[in-house]
């Protein structure tokens, strides 16, 4: 009965309390500090492959209209490559979609010829640029319309879209290593 007594009398005592204050004092900042900073680098890497994925893609979208790809086979097999080399480089998926919302080229050859129809597709048939992160299924989509500009009149007319959907797998990756330092 003394050994229990002893410790109701300890968990009672003002040095217990203080102890437990300490340590909620110390515990709980660094617990938000850590969900905080693992968001935060979520975010930023989601953002900066965003960007270097969708600078990429504009540069062949502008290649794919002034080469005229989705009407000239002679020039097919360059952006081919390139198209192929995007796909490699970020581990992705490139499609490229004509007006009839037909898959052109597809980076995986498994849609090629089939339709595609989605909200994203459909929006940026109206010159909408769409950057769309699925952090549950760990992928960035990007659609970027391409468009042609009549030189004589200026207008500018969407022929297709570019959709490319890229892994987050390495971001994931990054992130659960910095989650295993910040508990140290």
């Amino acid at each position: 009965m003394t050994k229990f007594k002893w410790l109701t009398d300890f968990l009672k005592s003002l040095k217990f309390r203080l102890i437990v204050l300490c340590v909620l004092i110390g515990v709980v900042p660094s617990i938000l500090l850590r969900a905080g900073m693992l968001g935060s680098y979520e975010d930023r890497a989601v953002f900066i492959k965003t960007s270097e994925i969708l600078s990429q893609a504009k540069i062949l979208a502008n290649q794919i209209v002034s080469n005229d790809y989705l009407n000239n086979e002679d020039v097919a097999a360059v952006i081919d490559v390139q198209l192929d080399q995007l796909s490699t480089i970020y581990d992705g998926r490139v499609m490229i979609i004509d007006e009839s919302f037909h898959i052109i080229k597809d980076s995986y050859e498994l849609d090629n010829g089939k339709m595609i129809i989605s909200e994203e597709v459909i929006k940026s048939f109206y010159g909408e640029e769409i950057t769309k992160y699925d952090s549950e299924n760990r992928y960035i989509e990007l659609t970027i319309p391409l468009t042609s500009v009549d030189l004589q009149t200026e207008e500018s007319h969407t022929i297709g879209v570019m959709m490319v959907s890229v892994s987050t797998d390495s971001i994931n990756l990054n992130r659960e290593y910095l989650a295993t330092n910040t508990w140290i």
